[in-house]
């Protein structure tokens, strides 16, 4: 059986103590064809430095004229792809086992694939825990619900893409700063992709503590409602209307809830407005949220609790 080619593109912000175990993880992966491009965002010169001794291998590093963001660095990266499945791999995770193996024959087998999925560690380096997870998406509206109300998202260090699908919905979108992984998966299941699941390998998704996060900036929150706003827009036939209505409205809530919790009372009330406006719901799994959400209100509830874990540190 002919190996499956595959390439991994890597973004890389200031990268160079984490860089070579991430590209060096991806060529001991076993049965399948490996090409990396490694896409340096930075102008310090260190990570081409860490690099130098993969230089006999399949790598192709492309330096940007500055720091461009990592959506322009994936898309530079996208545009110089030439197999048939790309893998996006941020710099400070990496893979294990024959996990690109398997999601490549996830894709193959199931006629058509765009998307596979394949198991993943969240490894929290700060208190070297690890939790495995699988996900399992049934459509494409459970893979919103999943995705953007339930928290079960997929990192992009365990998710193949077909290539020329990728490109066909326009790659990654250049204007999102915050949730990025989850508008192009989202987006891509409302053009109609296809999902396939491998339960081969693993990817590491590494959390820990850096001033880079984008996450950890409340600037860029702003950009999840704009998210949840295109993602209402876009034309799709792979999930009925009223069912995505229903499902982003639950994110508003979701979105509100966070905001109330950092205290950012505006963006909160915005928020549930959009979630009651499309018949959303506040789901929280906790008893005592509920419980309080329901007799105060959720503002005067997150603000309470705030309050009180303010008085407490």
């Amino acid at each position: 059986m002919t190996q499956e080619q595959v390439t991994v593109v890597v973004p890389a912000f200031r990268a160079s103590h984490t860089i070579e175990r991430a590209v060096r993880s991806v060529f001991g992966q076993p049965k399948v064809q490996m090409r990396v491009i490694v896409v340096v965002d930075d102008d310090e010169g260190t990570t081409e430095t860490a690099l130098a001794d993969l230089a006999s291998r399949p790598l192709d590093v492309m330096t940007n004229p500055g720091n461009l963001g990592a959506q322009k660095s994936r898309n530079r990266g996208l545009a110089a792809v030439e197999s048939e499945y790309v893998m996006f791999l941020d710099s400070d995770d990496f893979v294990m086992g024959d996990l690109l193996h398997g999601l490549a024959l996830a894709l193959e087998e199931k006629d058509g694939a765009d998307i596979a999925f394949g198991p993943w560690l969240f490894y929290d380096e700060s208190r070297n825990q690890a939790s495995r997870r699988k996900p399992g998406y049934a459509d494409a509206g459970d893979l919103l619900d999943r995705w953007l109300v339930r928290r079960q998202w997929t990192p992009p260090c365990a998710l193949l893409w077909r290539t020329d699908f990728l490109r066909g919905i326009g790659g990654w979108n250049e204007d999102v700063r915050r949730n990025q992984d989850g508008e192009v998966v989202c987006r891509g299941v409302l053009s109609g992709a296809r999902i396939a699941h491998s339960s081969l390998g693993c990817g590491v998704y590494v959390q820990h503590d850096s001033p880079f996060r984008i996450s950890g900036n409340r600037t860029t929150f702003g950009d999840l409602m704009a998210v949840a706003d295109s993602l209402l827009r876009q034309p799709t036939e792979a999930v009925g209307e009223e069912e995505r209505r229903k499902i982003m409205g639950d994110y508003f809530y979701w979105l509100a809830d966070s905001a109330f919790r950092r205290g950012d009372r505006e963006q909160g009330r915005e928020a549930l407005r959009r979630g009651a406006e499309l018949g959303g719901e506040l789901r929280l799994d906790a008893r005592i949220p509920r419980l309080g959400a329901a007799v105060l209100g959720l503002e005067t509830y997150r603000g309470v609790t705030s309050w009180v874990r303010g008085a407490n540190d």
